[in-house]
C-alpha cells in the first residue's frame, strides 16, 4: 500500500505539470492571437510567470511530503496555502505591476476631461498637472489619469450641457465632460433642473465647493491707498471714488460670466442701475491704467506673471461682495458611443483629492482660496492681494430669484438713451437769480451738468423756443456736454413761450422706443405756454399716440400744478418737476436717469 501511494505522489507533479503546461499553452494562444505579445520585453515577462507557475507545482508536491509527518497534517496544509495564496493576493498585484513597468514602461493612463471657465482655465490646470502627480506617486512613477482640461467662452459650456453636448458643442468647445468645474454653484442649479430629463444623455453629480475667490475691484496700485478710506467700503463706494479719479472702468459681460454678474448685482443694491451702466464699459482683460472688476485669482495671477514691477494692480474688496466658489461637478454619459465609465472613477479620485491636504495646497498655490483651508503665502500685498478677509455676505451668490429679476433690471438699464432736450429761450429767462446770473445762464449749466452722464452709446439732440419758433441747435447724435454748452452760448434769450409747439416738435425728432434704444424728451421752461397754436390736448393726444415719455423741469414762475403741464407728462409715463436755480442741475440729472431706466 506504502508503494502505491509513493508511486501516485511521485506522478502528482508531473500531473500538475503538464495541466499548468497545457493551460499556459492555451493562454498563450489566446494573447498571441490578440497581439497582446508584441515586444521582446513581454515574451521575457510571459516565460517567468510560466517557469514561476510551473515550479509552483513541485512545490506544492513538496509541501504535501511534509505536512505527512505532522499529524492533522491536512489541516496543517489547508492553512498553510490559504496564508500563501493570501500573501500572493496581496504580493502578487504590485511585483507584477513593478514587473511590467520595468519591462514594458508605464501604462497609458486614463484620460479624465475637465471642462472649467476661461477664467479658471490657468489655474485648474495648474492643479490637475500636480493631481497627476500624485496618482504617480503610488504606481511607479507611472500616471493613471491625464487629466485634460478645457474651456468654454462664457456660458456656452453650461448651454451645451443643457443640450446633452450637441455636434456643435464638440466643434467648438471640445470632447464630452468629465467633470464640470463652473465658476459658481449659481452656474450648476440650472443645469441640474434641465438635464437629465426625458432624451437625455447626460446626467450632473453636483459636487461641494473645493475653493472660493471673491469678486474685487483692481485698480492701479498707485490709486489704492487714495480710493479706500475705511474697512467697509460697499460697491457703490469704491466705484464712485475710483470714478472720481478718472479712470476707466471694465466689466465682464455679466449675462455671461460670474464676476460681472455678482459685482453689477451689488452695485444695483447700492447705486442707480443706469448710473451703474454709464460708469463701467465692457472688458475682459486687466489693464495697467485702468480699473477693473474681476476675481481675485486672476488678479493674483496676473500680478504674478504679467507685471513688470509688482503689483502693478491692487486688490480692492467691497465689504459686500460675493465670490466665486468652484463646484466639482461629476458628469455621467450613458450613450455607447461616449460613454465614459472609464473615466468616472479616476475623476472622483480628483474630485476627493482637491479636499485632501495635498489638494488644498495645489488649490492655494494656484491663487485660489481652499473652502476648509486658509490663505497661504501666495496671498499678499506683494502680490497686490490680501490673506485676511472681512466680508458681509457668508454665500457664494444671492438667490436664483434676485439674480432674475436682476437680469431685467440689466436689460432695461444697458439700453441706449435717445433724448430730445428743449428749453425756453423766452424773455424771462434772462430774469436775474440770487446769485446775480440769469435764469437762462442757470440752465445752461444744468444742461452741462446733466449731461456730463451721458454715456458712451447715449445720443441727444437740443432746441430751443422762443416767439413762434422752435430752433434746433444741436442734430440727435453721440456728443458731449461742451457741444451743447457752445450750441447755447449763442442764444439771446426774447420773446414768448411757444411750449406746446416745442414738445410736439421734439417728440417728431426724437423717435420712438425700439428694443435697443430708450427715447425721451425733457423741456425745461419757466412759465406756461403763450404763444403755441396747438392746446394742451393736442400735445396730450400726440404724447398717447407716439408712446415716448415726457418729462418737463418747471423753474422760476411756472409750476407743474398751476400750469397743467403735470397732465402732460403724466399721460406719456413721465414726470413734471418743480426745481429752483440751486437744485436745477441735479433734478436735470435725476430726470436722465429716469430716462435710462433708473428711479431719479
Amino acid at each position: 500500500m506504502d508503494d502505491v501511494d509513493q508511486r501516485r505522489s511521485s506522478t502528482a507533479p508531473r500531473y500538475a505539470g503538464a495541466l499548468m503546461l497545457a493551460a499556459v499553452a492555451g493562454h498563450l494562444l489566446s494573447q498571441a492571437a490578440t497581439g497582446a505579445l508584441a515586444t521582446w520585453q513581454s515574451w521575457v515577462l510571459y516565460g517567468i510567470g510560466t517557469a514561476l507557475l510551473v515550479l509552483s507545482a513541485s512545490a506544492i508536491e513538496r509541501l504535501n511530503q511534509l505536512v505527512k509527518r505532522i499529524r492533522l497534517r491536512w489541516v496543517v496544509f489547508t492553512a498553510v496555502l490559504v496564508v500563501a495564496a493570501g500573501l500572493i493576493a496581496l504580493a502578487a498585484p504590485p511585483v507584477v505591476a513593478y514587473g511590467r513597468v520595468l519591462l514594458l514602461g508605464c501604462p497609458q493612463p486614463t484620460e479624465v476631461r475637465v471642462l472649467t471657465s476661461q477664467d479658471a482655465l490657468p489655474a485648474i490646470s495648474e492643479v490637475a498637472r500636480k493631481f497627476e502627480q500624485h496618482t504617480a506617486k503610488e504606481h511607479h512613477d507611472c500616471r493613471t489619469a491625464r487629466l485634460h482640461v478645457f474651456s468654454a467662452p462664457a456660458d456656452r459650456g453650461a448651454t451645451a450641457l443643457r443640450t446633452s453636448w450637441p455636434s456643435q458643442a464638440l466643434r467648438e468647445i471640445g470632447p464630452h465632460p468629465d467633470v464640470w468645474l463652473p465658476d459658481s454653484t449659481a452656474e450648476t442649479a440650472e443645469v441640474v433642473r434641465r438635464a437629465g430629463g426625458l432624451g437625455s444623455t447626460v446626467r450632473i453629480r453636483p459636487g461641494g465647493s473645493a475653493a472660493f475667490s471673491p469678486v474685487v475691484l483692481a485698480v492701479p496700485t498707485r490709486i489704492a491707498k487714495d480710493v479706500v478710506t475705511g474697512s467697509s467700503e460697499k460697491w457703490g463706494d469704491l466705484l464712485t471714488a475710483v470714478a472720481g479719479k478718472g479712470l476707466a472702468i471694465g466689466r465682464p459681460n455679466p449675462l455671461t460670466s460670474i464676476d460681472g454678474k455678482l459685482a453689477t448685482y451689488a452695485l444695483y443694491q447700492e447705486l442707480t442701475p443706469a448710473v451703474v451702466e454709464r460708469r463701467v464699459e465692457d472688458a475682459t482683460r486687466l489693464r495697467p491704467d485702468a480699473a477693473m472688476i474681476t476675481t481675485e485669482q486672476v488678479l493674483l495671477r496676473h500680478n504674478k506673471s504679467s507685471c513688470a514691477q509688482s503689483p502693478c494692480l491692487t486688490a480692492l474688496y467691497p465689504s459686500d461682495t460675493y465670490h466665486a466658489d468652484y463646484p466639482v461637478n461629476l458628469v455621467e454619459w450613458d450613450e455607447w458611443d461616449v460613454s465614459n465609465f472609464a473615466a468616472r472613477e479616476p475623476a472622483r479620485e480628483f474630485q476627493a483629492w482637491l479636499g485632501t491636504p495635498e489638494g488644498m495646497s495645489a488649490l492655494n498655490a494656484a491663487g485660489l482660496r481652499p473652502a476648509k483651508q486658509a490663505a497661504g503665502a501666495e496671498f499678499s500685498e506683494e502680490h497686490g492681494v490680501q490673506a485676511g478677509l472681512a466680508l458681509d455676505h457668508a454665500e457664494a451668490a444671492p438667490e436664483d430669484k434676485a439674480l432674475e429679476s436682476f437680469q431685467k433690471k440689466y436689460e432695461e438699464a444697458k439700453r441706449a438713451g435717445r433724448v430730445w432736450l428743449t428749453l425756453d429761450a423766452s424773455g424771462s429767462m434772462t430774469e436775474p437769480t440770487a446769485t446775480g446770473d440769469s435764469r437762462f445762464a442757470v440752465a445752461v449749466e444744468g444742461v452741462r451738468k446733466a449731461l456730463s452722464q451721458i454715456g458712451a452709446k447715449d445720443t441727444y439732440g437740443l432746441s430751443v423756443f422762443n416767439n413762434n419758433d422752435v430752433r434746433p441747435l444741436v442734430p440727435l447724435g453721440k456728443r458731449d456736454e461742451q457741444t451743447a454748452a457752445t450750441a447755447l452760448s449763442t442764444v439771446q434769450p426774447t420773446g414768448g413761450t411757444p411750449l406746446h409747439t416745442a414738445i410736439l416738435d421734439s417728440l417728431d425728432r426724437v423717435g420712438a422706443n425700439d428694443a435697443e434704444h430708450v427715447s425721451a424728451v425733457i423741456a425745461l421752461t419757466d412759465g406756461e405756454d403763450t404763444t403755441s397754436a396747438q392746446t394742451r390736448q393736442d400735445v396730450v393726444d400726440a404724447v398717447r399716440q407716439k408712446g415716448i415719455r415726457v418729462f418737463v423741469i418747471a423753474v422760476g414762475d411756472a409750476s407743474c400744478a398751476a400750469h397743467g403741464l403735470a397732465a402732460i407728462t403724466d399721460t406719456s409715463g413721465g414726470e413734471c418737476r418743480d426745481s429752483t436755480t440751486d437744485t436745477l442741475g441735479d433734478d436735470l440729472a435725476a430726470l436722465f436717469r429716469k430716462v435710462w431706466g433708473g428711479t431719479g
